[in-house]
C-alpha cells in the first residue's frame, strides 16, 4: 500500500507515525510544504519549500497537490492534523484520505473552547488585536469546515475516546479508528529526584500554573527541583518572565531547557524523573503522557477528557482539579509523599502502554484497517 503522510516535515506526529507505518510494511512517501530532515526521505514539497507557510499557500497550491498524489498512484492521502493537512487534501479533491485528528484539532473549535487568550493560534505569543480577531475568525469557520473534512474521509483516526465521538463533527456511521499516542522504548524504573513539565512554556500546556504552583510548593518549603521543557513551541514572553525569575531566585532547584531535548538525551532525562506534570487546556493523549508511563514516572495531570479516560486519581496518576496554582503545590507535596513510599503506579502504568500505546501494534492495525476499507469502497 502506497500511503502519503501530508504534513509539516519537523513534526514529531508526522516522524514518529510515519516511520512507523513503514516499518510496518508500507510504502510511505512523506509530503508537505517545507524541507525536511534525512530520516523523512523520499519527502516531496508542493512548489518552492516554505518555512512558514500560510493557509492561502495550501489554497493555492490544492491543484498540484492533487495532480501529484495521483501522478505517483498513491493509494491513500494520510494527513496529519486536520488543520491545515486535511483542509489542504480535501480542498485538493483527491479521495480517498484517512484524517488523523489530533486532540486540539478538534478541541479548539467547539462551543465550550477555552479563553481566547488561550488559543492554539495564540499559545506562543502575546495577543495582538490581528492575532486575536485571527483566533476568533477560526473558530467561528473552521468547525463547519472541518465536519465535510472528517465525513468526506475514508475513515477518521483520533487519539482518543472523546474525540472518536465528537458528535460536532463526526456523523454516526462514520467508520472511527481510535489510535492512542504510541511509543517504542524500553522501561525504567522511574526512581529518580525530578519533577518534570515535558509540554512546553506555552499557555496552551499552562506553563504559567505550572510556574506559580512549583513557586508556591518551594515557598511552603518544597525541596524537589523541576525541569520545565520548552520543547517544540516558541516560548511564551510571559513564561519566559516568569522562568527566570525562578531560575534567579532557585538556580538550584528550577532548571528551563529552552532549546528542544535530543532523543538520546531525553531519554537520560526521563530516566531522572520522578513525577511529571501535564495540564493542557484541551488536547488528546500525548507521546509526552506515554513516554512517561512507560518510564514509572507518575503523571500529575489536570481532568481533560483524554486523562480521565484512561487514568485514574491515586490508581496510576495523580489529578489537581481544579488545575490552579495553590491546588498544583498541595498536589507537589502529596506527590512528594507518593514518591517515599511503593511506586505503585509502575507496573499498572507501563502494562497498559505495552498493550494500547505500542507504535509497532498501532501501525499494523491502522494498516489493516485501511486495507479493509479500500476493498469495501
Amino acid at each position: 500500500m502506497r500511503i502519503a503522510i501530508i504534513g509539516p516535515p519537523s513534526d514529531v506526529h508526522l516522524k514518529r507515525w510515519g516511520l512507523a507505518l513503514r516499518e510496518a510494511g508500507a510504502e510511505i512517501l512523506f509530503v508537505g510544504i517545507g524541507t525536511a530532515e534525512p530520516e523523512l526521505e523520499p519527502y516531496y514539497s508542493i512548489g518552492p519549500p516554505l518555512s512558514r507557510p500560510r493557509w492561502i499557500d495550501f489554497v493555492r497550491r490544492r491543484r498540484a497537490l492533487f495532480e501529484f498524489l495521483t501522478s505517483r498512484k498513491v493509494d491513500v492521502a494520510h494527513p496529519i492534523h486536520l488543520t491545515p493537512s486535511a483542509v489542504w487534501v480535501w480542498l485538493s479533491g483527491f479521495r480517498p484520505y484517512v484524517p488523523f485528528a489530533m486532540g486540539a484539532d478538534v478541541l479548539e473549535y467547539v462551543p465550550n473552547t477555552s479563553p481566547i487568550v488561550r488559543s492554539w493560534t495564540l499559545q506562543s505569543r502575546s495577543p495582538t488585536l490581528l492575532a486575536t480577531l485571527t483566533a476568533r475568525m477560526r473558530r467561528a469557520l473552521l468547525p463547519s469546515l472541518l465536519r465535510k473534512v472528517l465525513q468526506h474521509s475514508l475513515l477518521a483516526c483520533a487519539d482518543n475516546y472523546e474525540l472518536c465521538f465528537s458528535e460536532k463533527f463526526f456523523i454516526k456511521n462514520k467508520c472511527i479508528l481510535e489510535v492512542p499516542a504510541g511509543i517504542s522504548s524500553k522501561r525504567w524504573s522511574g526512581k529518580g529526584k525530578f519533577f518534570l513539565a515535558p509540554r512546553g512554556a506555552t499557555l496552551l500546556y499552562q506553563a504559567d500554573i505550572i510556574l506559580d504552583g512549583y513557586r508556591l510548593y518551594l515557598t511552603q518549603g518544597g525541596t524537589r527541583p523541576l525541569i520545565l521543557l520548552a520543547g517544540g513551541y516558541p516560548i511564551h514572553p510571559e513564561m519566559e518572565a516568569k522562568a527566570a525569575e525562578l531560575e534567579i531566585n532557585y538556580p538550584e532547584k528550577f532548571f528551563f531547557f529552552r532549546k528542544k531535548i535530543p532523543e538520546h538525551e531525553m531519554e537520560i532525562l526521563w530516566e531522572q524523573t520522578a513525577a511529571f506534570i501535564s495540564a493542557p487546556v484541551y488536547d488528546g493523549y500525548s507521546y509526552a503522557v506515554a513516554e512517561g508511563r512507560q518510564r514509572g514516572a507518575l503523571p500529575i495531570v489536570n481532568a481533560i477528557p483524554a486523562h480521565l479516560e484512561i487514568l485514574t486519581h491515586g490508581y496510576n496518576a495523580w489529578f489537581v482539579e481544579p488545575f490552579t496554582a495553590e491546588n498544583l503545590a498541595q498536589g507537589l507535596f502529596e506527590v512528594d509523599k507518593l514518591l517515599q513510599g511503593e511506586h505503585f503506579w509502575q507496573e499498572r502504568n507501563q502494562k497498559w502502554i505495552s498493550f494500547f500505546s505500542d507504535i509497532k501494534r498501532n501501525a499494523q492495525l491502522f494498516l489493516s484497517f485501511v486495507e479493509e476499507r479500500l476493498r469495501q469502497r
